[in-house]
């Protein structure tokens, strides 16, 4: 005789799944506030260290994501998640007041997620992990770009630091064309990511380190120089543009 077929578990209600998300939440709670708790009583004495107990609390933050998606639909994941997470809560700030669609709210979501997801757990401070991160951040930047346009990538990048607002500021004080802004803050990136993959050469002795960064210094301070022009370089350098070596 054939065994009966298994029966499927009956979808939860959305009462049900409510009472279990919030127990998930208070479960990782109690779990993370005695880790916390832990070290604070180890303090330098606690095993590994501060990375270790950053480690720890990525790593619960993970296991959770896990069992809410047991109870959860990717959707319904995904709205807890942009209310209650440090990138979704990044792209409310940054994005709420702006005409950015849902979609494109979701989109910009996911790739900071993601960008997140993927080094929290990485504390390398070696030259060449912290040009591997630095690279995904400006390739996550552009993703961002291309996904809100110009107007609402410039909110974005408004709220984000004050970088882009000073460089703003410093266009309007000067006359400067209308791209200036995006253009010092571009040229600001390379001249970052350039000067760590220098940091990172293997093999590279300091005087050919120095050398380099020296060139690039030059380089990026001629296509300053061609951008807003010699006495708006002069006039910005202790303050929008300090970020340039000294000559």
């Amino acid at each position: 005789m054939r065994p009966p077929e298994p029966v499927a578990p009956r979808p939860l209600s959305a009462e049900e799944k409510t009472v279990r998300v919030d127990k998930i939440k208070r479960d990782y709670e109690e779990i993370r506030l005695k880790a916390s708790a832990d070290y604070s009583a180890a303090g330098a004495s606690f095993p590994g260290g501060l990375h270790a107990f950053l480690r720890q609390l990525a790593l619960l933050e993970r296991e959770k994501r896990a069992d809410l998606a047991v109870v959860l639909s990717p959707r319904e994941l995904e709205d807890l998640e942009m209310s209650e997470t440090s990138a979704g809560q990044l792209v409310e700030r940054l994005l709420g007041p702006t005409a950015a669609t849902v979609e494109q709210r979701r989109t910009v979501f996911q790739l900071q997620r993601n960008y997140e997801e993927k080094f929290a757990m990485t504390y390398d401070l070696s030259a060449r992990a912290l040009y591997e991160r630095e690279a995904a951040r400006q390739q996550v930047q552009q993703q961002i770009s291309a996904v809100l346009g110009d107007d609402l990538f410039g909110s974005w990048l408004f709220g984000e630091g004050e970088d882009y607002a000073l460089f703003v500021a410093f266009a309007a004080r000067n006359g400067l064309a209308v791209n200036a802004p995006i253009e010092l803050r571009q040229l600001k990136n390379e001249f970052t990511l350039r000067r760590l993959e220098i940091n990172a050469q293997p093999g590279s002795s300091p005087e050919q380190m120095r050398a380099a960064r020296d060139a690039l210094a030059r380089q990026i301070e001629a296509r300053v120089v061609s951008l807003i022009g010699p006495v708006a370089t002069q006039a910005g350098r202790d303050n929008v543009l300090g970020w340039l070596p000294k000559p």
